[in-house]
């Protein structure tokens, strides 16, 4: 058995160029396997999610996932969007700096943002400014740090020898 990239059940390219030319300057738009990859500054995020919400080329109204990525230098927040009857796929990236990690919440474009962006939170430290409710979902808010950064050291304890 061969594993293969997952195939588009869409015109993806066709997507891309419209999305991209919707879009213009305010994102850079490209495609990924089966997905169309929107990279775009926390500045304009909202604006963008709203639009792949909203226009009837993409109509993403299944918020999937927020994933944290640290690549040592930056962080980034990428949201996952599905739309179910178009059957677009959607990759939503942005940057922020390591040292104060801020990106828009999403969570009043898709309510399902809510408790994933509390996660990021919680593993990255990205704060997503206008969050409903953003807290720690899994650790307790006196630990210290986030777990998932490539620059964390655990706390040390009795329970580690140290």
């Amino acid at each position: 058995m061969v594993l293969s990239s997952p195939r588009p059940t869409i015109d993806l390219t066709r997507v891309a160029s419209e999305l991209g030319a919707k879009l213009g300057e305010r994102a850079r738009v490209s495609t990924l396997h089966d997905m169309v990859v929107i990279d775009a500054g926390p500045d304009r995020l909202v604006e963008v999610a709203t639009l792949l919400r909203d226009d009837p080329l993409t109509r993403c109204d299944l918020y999937s996932v927020n994933a944290g990525v640290d690549t040592g230098a930056e962080l980034r927040s990428v949201t996952f969007v599905r739309g179910t009857t178009t059957h677009v796929f959607a990759m939503l990236r942005t940057r922020c700096p390591e040292m104060d990690p801020r990106v828009p919440t999403l969570s009043g474009v898709w309510p399902g943002a809510n408790w994933c962006e509390r996660e990021t939170y919680d593993m990255f430290g990205i704060v997503f400014e206008g969050h409903p409710d953003l807290r720690r979902i899994f650790l307790e808010e006196s630990f210290p740090g986030h777990p998932l950064r490539k620059s964390f050291l655990p706390p040390r304890s009795d329970a580690r020898g140290g």
